[in-house]
Formats: C-alpha cells, structure tokens, sequence
C-alpha cells in the first residue's frame, strides 16, 4: 500500500497551520487598538469596555510612552518592573524598535509565534497528538495577545520533553530561563532533581563493578543496577542542577546586587495585589473576607502548591528509572494544574498554563475539551461582560466560571494522581550491597 502524501502533511504541518491561522487573527483583532495606545489616553479602561485589552500594549505604554518621546529606563536598575527579569527585558527590549507601539506589538506577536510553533515541535517528539492541545485550543484565538505566557510555556514543556529525552543540561537550563521568565516552570526543578537523585541514591547502594568486570562470583548475577564507574553517579544529578543553578545565578544576582528592591518588586507586587476571579475570592464570599484575608490566601495557596510539589517529588522517587521521564511529566502538569486552581490571581490566558499541562501529561482529549469550553465562557465574562462603565458586574457569572474552572481543574489534577500512583505502584526497592540472585540459565 502507499503512502499518503497528503495525509502525512497534514499530520506534521497541521498543528503549525492551525496555530499560526490563530494567533494571527488574535493579534490582528487585538491591533484595532493600537491607535488607543498613547500619552494621556486611559487605554486600560477602553480596552477593557472594548473587549481589546493587551497587558502588552498596556505596560509598553505605562513604562516607555511619554508625550511627545519614548523613554528606555534600563528594566529593574532604573524601572521596577512587576514581572520576573527576564519578561522584564522581553518588554523593554521591542521599546527600541522604530515605529513605536505597532511595531513593538508586531515583535511580540513574532515572538509569540516562534515560542508557539517551538513548544508543538517538542510536543510532537514526545507525543504527536498532544500538540493539539496547543495548536487547536480557543484560547490561542482568545488569550495569546493578552500576555507573553506562551513564551513561558515553552521554556516548561522544553525543560519536560528534553529530561524525557535524557538531555539534562538542556533541561535544566531550560528550566531556570522559564522560572526567570514566568516564574510557573520552576516546578520542574524539583521532579526532576527527585527523579535524578533516586536514581543516584539506588546507585550508590547498588555493588559496584570496576569497568571490564564480567558477572562476580561465577554464576550469581547481583540483583539491581551496575555502576561501573563511582564518579559517574552522581553526574546526571549535576548535569541537570549546574545549568539550572548556573543560569540562575547569571540571571539574577547582578540585579540583585545592583538593584535589589526593584528587582524583587515581583515578588512583593504578588504579595500585596488583592485576589481576583479566584475560588479564594468565591470562599470570602461565604465565610467573610475577614476570615480570608489577603494574608490567609497568601499563606494558603502557598501551602497548597508545597504539597502539590511534595507529593509530585515523593511519587517521582518512587518510580524506578525507566518510567521517570512519564513521572515527571504528571507530577509537573499535576502541579501547575493544582497552582492554578489556588492562585489568588485569574486572568483568561493563564488557562494556557492548563492546556501546556495537559499537553506534557498526554492527558485524554475530553479533558481538552472541557477546558476550550471553559476558555470561552472565561473570555466571555472578563471581556464581554464585565466592563468598567457598566454598573452591572454579572458576579454570578463570575461564580459559575470559577466553580466550573475549579471541577475542571480538580478532574484533571486527579487523572494525572491516579497515573502517577500507576507508574510507582510500591516504593522502588534498593538491595543491599553484595545480595545476589541466580543468573538465569
């Protein structure tokens, strides 16, 4: 039998077609207002009553528009900026650009784009249909021009294809540029450290063999894993920590020393800012805001992602070498998943986060299904019907969504535990040094 050329086409450049076809139409919905985007011009509050607003257009023109001139300050040495440092650069760099806001809108929507088609090509090496939880989700049309998630994103499902494909360095690098970006990558730090420390530690219990030693003690096979080589233990561990610490530490410390306060303005900016659209926000509405304060939901959904990641780690441990990669996907995208459902903060595009998730874990596409739906009904409220001169905020809109997102959320979370407790059924047993079983014959 032939092949099908044209089936084959479609398999490998449909997702790319789709998502491009997307992004542009978002991009170019959201231009029209981009002659709104000037000094003296309150453009967050049309944008919002417009259904066009763009934290892209809206920060490039609170930090660099002045009447008459556009003003470059150096991102955190002069400008205090309300994202980690490498976003920070992502959007003072389009600032030098001429043109003016087009142009820096243009920059970003290209970037957005190569980010894009960057995470659907890990994503088919990994598994070729999970690329359609990026390529073909509403929220691209919706949410990809709101933010620069999608480059964040990329950054988390490199850092989880690539440890999958046992490029540590890569991996971890990966990593820390996705942490110093969005700061939501950072979850895969520590499933992946808990993957490759087990595996060093059953290492390091298992007997040792100098290199060109044959089975010891005649007929007996040790039962376990060979190391050869001591030195070469703990080397996949630090292939992946160095790059990520290394990076770190390139990234942040300078600014640290230069200009510490403005460089954790991030953090502290996240802190202070009320919740909004959260459960945290429907729970007040129930107990009483004074019971959950900003300082409860702080404290709370912190407590939540440490258990999320804890949990994730421990199960990681368990899992023996083989089946790490797959562990450390689910434990990954249960995390986020769990992240979100907490966070004191909901914008429509965080979503995107959601769909990278179910994309890394492979999960069923009913799931994706449900979660485009939610998308819609999301961008629906935030920008249909929630607008600042109409008195009528549709609250319990607002409450419908969040119940929805949260059942949605918790489904999903939930898959990935239950296939995580499949690929580490029982803790993964290290034998003793120098216990033996009989070679097969």
């Amino acid at each position: 039998m032939s092949r099908d050329p044209l089936g084959v086409s479609t398999s490998r450049w449909g997702p790319y077609v789709v998502a491009g076809a997307l992004l542009l139409v978002d991009y170019l919905l959201m231009a029209r207002g981009l002659s709104h985007v000037r000094a003296g011009f309150d453009y967050q509050v049309w944008s919002l009553n417009h259904g066009l607003y763009s934290d892209i257009l809206n920060l490039s023109l609170k930090h660099y528009i002045r009447v008459g001139h556009v003003i470059h300050p150096l991102p955190y040495v002069h400008d205090r900026i309300e994202y980690p440092v490498l976003l920070g650069f992502v959007l003072w760099l389009p600032s030098w650009l001429p043109g003016g806001p087009a142009s820096w809108f243009a920059a970003a929507g290209v970037l957005t784009a190569a980010a894009t088609f960057g995470s659907i090509a890990l994503l088919r090496r990994q598994h070729p249909p999970s690329a359609w939880w990026i390529a073909a989700t509403p929220a691209l049309l919706l949410d990809a021009a709101i933010n620069w998630d999608l480059v964040g994103i990329v950054f988390l499902i490199a850092a989880v294809v690539w440890f999958g494909e046992r490029r540590f360095a890569l991996s971890g690098a990966s990593a820390a540029l996705g942490t110093w970006f969005k700061l939501f990558p950072v979850i895969v730090a520590p499933m992946a450290l808990a993957a490759l420390g087990a595996r060093w530690w059953r290492s390091s219990a298992a007997p040792t063999l100098p290199a060109g030693t044959g089975t010891p003690h005649g007929s007996v096979a040790l039962v376990g894993p060979v190391v050869r080589r001591p030195s070469a233990r703990w080397r996949p561990f630090a292939r992946w920590l160095i790059p990520f610490a290394a990076l770190s530490a390139v990234i942040m410390v300078p600014f640290l020393l230069v200009a510490r306060s403005n460089t954790l303005w991030f953090f502290r900016f996240n802190s202070e800012r009320p919740e909004k659209d959260s459960l945290w926000g429907m729970l007040g509405k129930v107990v009483g805001t004074t019971v959950v304060d900003n300082h409860t939901i702080n404290d709370g959904s912190l407590l939540v992602v440490v258990v999320a990641v804890a949990y994730g780690a421990w199960m990681v441990w368990r899992t023996a070498d083989a089946d790490q990669a797959r562990a450390v996907a689910l434990a990954a995208a249960m995390t986020i998943i769990a992240w979100m459902a907490v966070n004191k903060i909901w914008n429509p595009q965080y979503v995107l986060w959601v769909f990278a998730a179910g994309a890394i874990a492979a999960m069923p596409a009913r799931y994706g299904v449900s979660l485009g739906i939610l998308s819609v009904y999301d961008y629906w409220f935030e920008f249909v019907l929630r607008l600042p001169d109409q008195p009528n905020s549709y609250s319990w809109v607002g409450f419908g969504s969040t119940i929805a997102r949260t059942v949605i959320f918790v489904l999903m979370a939930a898959w990935c535990v239950r296939q995580l407790r499949r690929t580490a059924p029982n803790p993964v047993a290290t034998p003793a040094v120098g216990s033996a079983a009989p070679a097969g014959s």
